[in-house]
């Protein structure tokens, strides 16, 4: 039997996504990998907070939530040091300006990927932490 690959165990990944089935895709993809998992949120205020508040390692983020986009979570990720994925079904173009500078994957987003990006962007040693005492 092969070895099970959980290169995300110790990390906490904040899901900001309006699509139940996506959501739950994403989630069991970066769950599978060892990640505990804060989401899939689907409320732009809710995901702020949490994205202010709570001690996470990075995100993966939906452009388009229902009317709105996830800029605002980007904004608040950004002024954290927390490094975040965009995932979207629209081209890099479409991009609002506070997620431009992030890695984007297209959807559907391929399990392999996801992994391999959320694993090289949420070491500890990739990045100065964007955790906070609580």
């Amino acid at each position: 039997m092969g070895r099970v690959r959980r290169p995300l165990t110790g990390r906490t990944v904040l899901i900001v996504e309006d699509d139940f089935l996506v959501g739950h895709d994403l989630r069991s993809f970066l769950e599978d990998a060892g990640a505990e998992i804060v989401g899939p949120i689907g409320d732009i205020a809710h995901a702020c907070g949490v994205a202010r508040e709570q001690a996470i390692d990075g995100a993966v983020l939906d452009v388009h939530m229902w009317s709105d986009t996830a800029a605002p979570v980007a904004v608040e990720l950004t002024t954290r040091n927390v490094p975040f994925i965009v995932v979207s079904g629209y081209g890099p173009e479409d991009i609002p300006p506070a997620m431009r500078d992030a890695t984007y994957l297209a959807k559907p987003v391929k399990r392999l990927e996801l992994v391999d990006v959320a694993a090289a962007m949420f070491a500890p040693a990739a990045r100065p932490t964007g955790r906070t005492a609580k």
